[in-house]
């Protein structure tokens, strides 16, 4: 039989919506359903419906290889995301068309009703009086105004039947121990000699012994704002998840998205790149990257900045078009078909580079030829600038008779690791660094031009740290495209080190870091703008849990 999902739940009809479809929506400020009868109808929930406890038990199933500390965050995380899903579709329903507060006590009455016949009386007819007891303490923790005080009588005479008979005034145990009980597990309920008892004098029900339902407002708990109750973190997120199934044609959109991206971004640092590539391929000509620029616009003019620009529009659209929806679907496919969802969770890091090595090795194939011929026309103008694009890869695969169109891939090792190396470490540097801003500041989520602030710091900080990690292989590659080597393996290394010496491999670091800060930063700011544009951002291929409750007549 087929597990039980959390669209089932016995409440009502549950289902995943694009946050652009989300219906239901409130601030914690304004929610009608408290923080802590909201927390523990999350921890009744995870006790006595099946949907949910199976949702509970995927969880615990899919951080069950973190440490401990990581999977108390992401179990908090969880619940409380959940909590905020349920304190808003439980907010609309008391809300949605009530107008004054006997209005609302008698949705309060509806809701108890539908939590009483959804888990209280079971499929046989008979009771379940620690679901009953449960329901009691829950709606307990509601205001006096909003208690269903016809429904209540129906729990305290189920406490009658199954519990002795005794003063419940005359217990005394310290609150302070359950909260701290509580924090080591969420999915704990109130032992037995917790009751809900009608006090004559307020004309209300309360809890005995007495517990302390304090709500406290937490700017970063678990990474996201929250309220901290004695039952657990209430988010202000609601729970959300990643769509599930992407169309061909929605990764078609992140390959033009990020095809523009790339083409875009590297298309405006073209006068940059050429004098770093001069660096490279004539150390000897100029000291410095100033001195190179000076150089060029003296004797070349504005021309010599725009060398090898047809190679790098071309190359670099064909890298965007082919990495962004490649990484995409790699990541997806590791985590979600090769891999357990444990181990997936516990080794995201190392996902998210193996996603990005591979996204890098397709997008190699078309970039090499293109890599080579910019390279051939910014070292050697006076050859191939008059030519063109399609004249220097005919020149290219035409100068050894042997090798022929191989000649254009003489470099494909060397532009492999280094776009392995570098790919790899920018989508992870970048990944990182975004949750690392957020989770500091959350408030950073909050607005667009904040959003895109934060990607444009975190691409900036990947592209300077694959650079530091792929400059190596950037310098190899330059060496063979020079030399016309037409070497197809790996001895062109130990070559240039011999001629040339160890420093050349790190040749041109401090001017390829800038380049590369400006430029991965542009290409992230510019991919998300292009995503938001065509409806396929994050928040467009992001789902968020709701549901609407049910009715009784």
């Amino acid at each position: 039989n087929k597990n039980p999902a959390l669209e089932d739940i016995n409440l009502g009809q549950g289902e995943w919506l694009h946050l652009s479809e989300q219906t239901r929506s409130s601030s914690l400020a304004e929610s009608l359903i408290q923080p802590n009868f909201a927390t523990y109808a999350t921890r009744f929930l995870i006790n006595y419906d099946d949907g949910v406890a199976q949702w509970w038990k995927d969880v615990k199933d899919q951080n069950s290889l973190l440490s401990s500390s990581d999977e108390r965050n992401n179990l908090g995380k969880s619940f409380g995301s959940l909590t905020r899903s349920i304190q808003i579709s439980l907010d609309h329903f008391c809300t949605g068309e009530a107008s004054s507060t006997l209005d609302i006590q008698q949705k309060m009455e509806q809701l108890f009703n539908v939590f009483y016949e959804s888990y209280v009386i079971q499929r046989d007819g008979t009771k379940n009086e620690e679901a009953g007891r449960h329901l009691g303490i829950l709606f307990s923790i509601l205001s006096v105004k909003y208690q269903p005080q016809n429904g209540m009588k129906n729990i305290l005479h189920i406490k009658e039947q199954f519990t002795d008979k005794r003063d419940v005034s005359n217990t005394s145990e310290s609150p302070d121990k359950i909260s701290i009980a509580f924090t080591e597990e969420l999915t704990n309920l109130l032992p037995s000699k917790y009751q809900s008892y009608y006090d004559p004098s307020s004309k209300s029900y309360n809890i005995q012994p007495e517990v302390p339902l304090y709500e406290i407002g937490i700017d970063n708990e678990f990474g996201q704002n929250a309220i901290a109750t004695p039952f657990g973190p209430l988010s202000s997120i609601p729970l959300q998840r990643r769509q599930p199934n992407v169309s061909p044609g929605l990764y078609g959109l992140l390959g033009m998205s990020g095809a523009f991206a790339c083409a875009v971004t590297h298309s405006l640092v073209i006068p940059f790149d050429v004098v770093k590539t001069r660096l490279q391929t004539d150390p000897e000509r100029y000291s410095n990257i100033i001195e190179g620029t000076m150089s060029i616009a003296k004797n070349e003019g504005i021309q010599g900045f725009t060398l090898g620009g047809e190679a790098t529009i071309a190359g670099y659209f064909w890298y965007g078009l082919s990495v962004y929806p490649s990484y995409t679907f790699s990541k997806w496919y590791l985590s979600h078909e090769l891999l357990t969802p444990a181990y997936a969770t516990a080794h995201a890091g190392a996902i998210a580079l193996a996603a990005g090595a591979i996204a890098a090795v397709i997008a190699s194939f078309g970039l090499t030829p293109l890599e080579a011929c910019r390279i051939r026309t910014v070292a050697e103008p006076e050859i191939y600038r008059d030519i063109g694009l399609k004249g220097t890869l005919k020149v290219v695969a035409e100068e050894d008779a042997t090798m022929g169109w191989k000649s254009l891939y003489a470099g494909l090792p060397s532009l492999m690791i280094r776009q392995v190396i570098f790919g790899s470490v920018k989508f992870l540097a970048f990944e990182k660094a975004t949750e690392a801003f957020f989770i500091t500041w959350p408030f950073l989520r909050d607005a667009t031009v904040t959003t895109l602030g934060v990607t444009l710091v975190a691409g900036a900080l990947s592209g300077a740290l694959s650079s530091v990690v792929s400059q190596p292989a950037d310098s190899v590659l330059t060496y063979v495209s020079k030399n016309k080597s037409g070497s197809f393996g790996f001895s062109s290394v130990t070559d240039m080190i011999e001629k040339e010496g160890a420093g050349s491999l790190f040749r041109g670091l401090g001017s390829r870091c800038i380049w590369a800060s400006a430029i991965i930063s542009g290409q992230f700011f510019l991919y998300d703008i292009f995503r938001t544009a065509l409806g396929i951002s994050n928040d467009d291929l992001s789902q968020v849990f709701e549901f609407a409750v049910n009715t009784i007549n």
